[in-house]
């Protein structure tokens, strides 16, 4: 068993047991979800441990919400999000729409065009890898034919595919 202080949490009047368990049940997000799940199994007298275990989550992240429901209450639990706004863009809304526009013109074939026409354009250099991600975030990709033999005879394929037998 482990020592420590046992967990004391002021729960507001209105976050009864039953009412987080309804919470818990009627909430779409699954990780607000997972936090309303965890403050209801504290709520019914579990043991952080066991909750954490229960729940699958971390002691440390179930800390986290406790925290906040203590500072902020269940809305506050509800409203925190972790992810960060990440690294500003390279190119502007405005010059990744002009990248859009120019990749949908067909002119592009490869990520290297397209690497170097941004280059050519607005001065923004990227490594493979970015450029790369780049046109999976604007869900680009080069819109160029399948590539044939230039030796193939388009009448022998068409007769192979009408089932005659244009080599015999």
């Amino acid at each position: 068993m482990a020592g420590g202080r046992p967990l004391r949490i002021a729960w507001a009047a209105e976050d009864t047991s039953a009412a987080l368990q309804r919470a818990y049940r009627a909430e779409r997000d699954r990780h607000v979800a997972l936090r309303l799940h965890a403050l209801w199994l504290l709520r019914e007298g579990h043991a952080l441990r066991e909750t954490a275990r229960l729940t699958g989550a971390g002691e440390r992240a179930l800390q986290r919400w406790v925290a906040w429901y203590r500072t902020e209450g269940l809305a506050g639990v509800r409203a925190h999000r972790l992810a960060g706004t990440g690294r500003a863009a390279f190119l502007t809304r405005a010059q990744q729409q002009a990248v859009r526009a120019h990749l949908a013109s067909g002119a592009v074939h490869t990520a290297q065009d397209a690497s170097s026409w941004i280059a050519a354009q607005f001065g923004v250099t990227y490594r493979p890898k970015g450029i790369y991600g780049l046109l999976h975030r604007l869900r680009a990709r080069p819109k160029v034919p399948r590539p044939s033999n230039p030796k193939s005879d388009a009448v022998v394929q068409a007769a192979w595919k009408k089932g005659g037998s244009a080599l015999r």
